[in-house]
């Protein structure tokens, strides 16, 4: 037994501090627990063994191991995952979701009508200083693959009627917007490369890729801006990150089956590197600003509001935060006006982007 533990603190050694056998980091969000410094106070309140014993715990040398061998064997056996506000779907499929939101609210028809109102007078106003704005929808993966959501959840069958409202009030108001998630749920069979991963909450590399491409004719058939790509794919055995992002905060041992793995590469022909673009959008906008795409096709001073709370450059560095009281001054040296959101954020409409410049 004496020996049996001391091969298992030499193993833990190894691990860590001496890093001679090394184990994967663990993804997602884990917070560090505090390692408190010795005082009466915390010694007999119990708050200084509490945060030894968790912070030693944590800095076991095998914890990142163990980690995925339990979140293995809940996944595998009892069908259970451990991401915050993600669940197992049918077919090994997983979605992210609050409990309760995937239900039949929907805008208030005032203030929409407000908002679309807003919109159009902001979208009219840069056409005529010869400016140019467009509202893209990416799509979500409920809605898209809603038919492997879990058994257990009771939905509407039009998935966020937020995203199905804002649809019909942009088609009944003339409001021209490219609908990626309409497109999404036509062509999610067909081709090569999946729309979403199994394993991911954002659209794949691959499918990102074609859409911005879409956008591009759109822009050139529409505007002046005239950019041409040139698209190569490969099939590859390790998907990129982004695209399974959910499964790798998952922290599972073995991988989910996947059977459609591609990444993209373009290159780009643009008559708008002069043009500066400001490009309002969430996490979706990511599969752009970090493959550089707008990049090669735009002014360099280029801008990417995250959220309508950061401004970003256009490969997602950080500048600073919004100033919401200025953006109407701000916002006039940009010659383009990109929004691209969601259809699951469609219930915040452009995280207020237009009010912010009707004031």
């Amino acid at each position: 037994m004496f020996g049996f533990l001391m091969l298992c603190l030499l193993l833990h050694v190894a691990f860590k501090p001496l890093n001679i056998i090394k184990d994967k980091d663990l993804s997602g969000y884990y917070s560090v627990p505090a390692n408190l410094e010795w005082n009466l106070e915390d010694y007999f309140s119990g708050k200084y063994q509490d945060s030894s014993e968790k912070y030693i715990n944590y800095q076991y040398g095998l914890f990142p191991g163990f980690t995925r061998i339990h979140h293995q064997i809940e996944y595998s056996f009892f069908n259970r995952i451990h991401v915050k506000d993600v669940h197992i779907g049918q077919n090994g499929y997983l979605y992210r979701y609050c409990v309760g939101c995937i239900t039949t609210r929907t805008f208030d028809s005032l203030n929409l009508e407000k908002y679309l109102n807003k919109y159009l007078v902001i979208q009219d106003s840069l056409k005529a200083c010869g400016k140019n704005m467009v509202w893209l929808i990416a799509p979500d993966k409920n809605i898209v693959f809603s038919e492997y959501l879990p058994l257990a959840l009771k939905h509407d069958a039009e998935v966020y009627s937020y995203y199905w409202t804002l649809q019909k009030a942009f088609k009944r108001k003339g409001i021209e917007f490219i609908d990626f998630n309409e497109l999404a749920f036509r062509e999610k069979n067909k081709y090569p490369y999946e729309v979403f991963n199994k394993g991911g909450v954002h659209w794949t590399n691959a499918y990102a890729t074609r859409c911005f491409d879409s956008l591009s004719v759109y822009l050139s058939l529409k505007t002046n801006i005239k950019i041409k790509n040139t698209i190569s794919l490969k099939k590859v055995e390790n998907p990129w990150g982004p695209d399974i992002d959910m499964e790798e905060a998952a922290n599972l041992l073995l991988p989910l089956q996947q059977d459609k793995l591609f990444l993209a590469d373009m290159i780009s022909e643009s008559n708008s590197k002069s043009k500066k673009l400001l490009l309002i959008g969430d996490s979706f906008a990511h599969s752009w600003t970090w493959t550089k795409y707008f990049t090669n096709c735009f002014h360099p001073k280029s801008k990417f509001l995250y959220y309508n709370r950061e401004v970003n450059t256009l490969e997602n560095t950080f500048i600073r935060n919004v100033d919401h009281k200025n953006t109407r001054k701000t916002s006039s040296e940009f010659d383009t006006f990109i929004i691209i959101f969601n259809a699951a954020n469609a219930e915040y409409l452009d995280y207020g982007f237009v009010d912010d410049l009707y004031k």
